[in-house]
């Protein structure tokens, strides 16, 4: 890593359950820059114990949309790759994949459920009604930083055979892991990359 004058904690992350004043259960560097992290020009990170802890993995981008998880003494632990969504010309759900270094099974997460989405179209009249009602609000109130219509977010990190391994539950704004089926490195780089990718 790079000496710790050239990069600045970015981010932490807390355990259910624990105090906002709590010591993090980890912290997240990256470089001092003046360039925003975005998915195109990803730039790399480093996820350390809380309280001041030792290194636990880094992060570096190989590639838009592709992140390789390398644990503290340097040794491969997996490739996390986001599929973009799209619309035309048929619909495809933003999906995430984990590929485990020297493990076959792939952990595989899409953006809300066949269902939900299906439920989101076929509610939009409201939802888009809601949205208006909200923007006229928001600008006799002056603030339109909360004016965004997001579709379903709950995500799921599966794989063929062992259930869901990390759990992403947009109300809560919460992920839940199963640390027997998934490296914590693993799932702590994949909920960062996640969360950063819905607001930066």
């Amino acid at each position: 890593m790079d000496s710790r004058s050239e990069v600045g904690m970015s981010s932490t992350i807390q355990l259910p359950g624990a105090r906002r004043e709590a010591t993090p259960a980890a912290e997240v560097f990256e470089r001092r820059t003046t360039e925003r992290w975005n998915r195109r020009s990803p730039i790399p990170f480093w996820i350390h114990g809380g309280g001041g802890g030792a290194l636990m993995c880094s992060i570096q981008p190989a590639g838009p949309d592709v992140h390789d998880v390398y644990a503290a003494d340097g040794a491969p632990l997996a490739r996390i790759t986001r599929r973009a969504d799209r619309f035309l010309p048929w619909p495809r759900r933003i999906r995430w994949t984990a590929q485990l270094s020297g493990a076959p099974q792939v952990f595989t997460g899409k953006v809300g459920s066949g269902y939900t989405w299906l439920l989101y179209v076929l509610s939009s009249p409201v939802w888009l009604l809601f949205f208006l009602c909200m923007l006229v609000y928001s600008l006799f109130e002056g603030d339109t930083s909360d004016t965004g219509l997001d579709g379903p977010t709950r995500t799921r990190w599966r794989t063929a055979g062992s259930g869901t391994a990390l759990d992403y539950r947009g109300i809560d704004k919460v992920y839940h892991y199963e640390p027997q089926l998934l490296d914590v490195r693993v799932a702590y780089a994949q909920a960062v990359l996640h969360a950063w990718e819905r607001v930066r």
